[in-house]
């Protein structure tokens, strides 16, 4: 896993992931692991803003309910990907950006696919929620 944290100045980047940030930013991804798992939606809900949306690679986009009933139903989706490749960095103490290249399983034919995603987390009234994201599917080499 290659990890990147946010150091002095907001928005650069160091290969330490004892930073404060990254530990809670990590934190709250396994919170989310744990309620799909777990099928618990209350958790869900109050782990995503309640402007959240998510971008997919054909461009539709999900609110909050729609990301999270597929969530439920069992879906892959980038709240579960393996963390292969991330980035994480912080613009201000309330923003995080959280990019990654990561293995999804392909609904259409069950085969992994690389996908190469986007997470935006804003801390409000104390504590961080998902704000947006988006994924896309990295094309295969020609």
């Amino acid at each position: 896993m290659l990890l990147c944290a946010p150091v002095a100045a907001w928005g650069q980047t160091t290969n330490v992931q004892d930073d404060p940030i990254t530990q809670q930013i990590l934190a709250l991804r396994e919170k989310i692991r744990t309620a799909i798992a777990r099928k618990d939606r209350a958790a869900l809900e109050a782990l995503y803003d309640d402007r959240f949306n998510h971008i997919r690679e054909n461009g539709r986009t999900d609110l909050k309910r729609e990301r999270i009933d597929l969530l439920l139903s069992g879906q892959d989706g980038i709240e579960i990907a393996p963390d292969d490749q991330m980035l994480i960095q912080a613009y201000g103490p309330d923003t995080v950006v959280l990019s990654g290249v990561s293995p999804i399983k392909d609904r259409r034919n069950g085969k992994s696919a690389q996908f190469q995603w986007l997470t935006v987390y804003v801390k409000t009234d104390g504590a961080w929620k998902v704000a947006v994201s988006q994924a896309n599917r990295v094309p295969k080499p020609r």
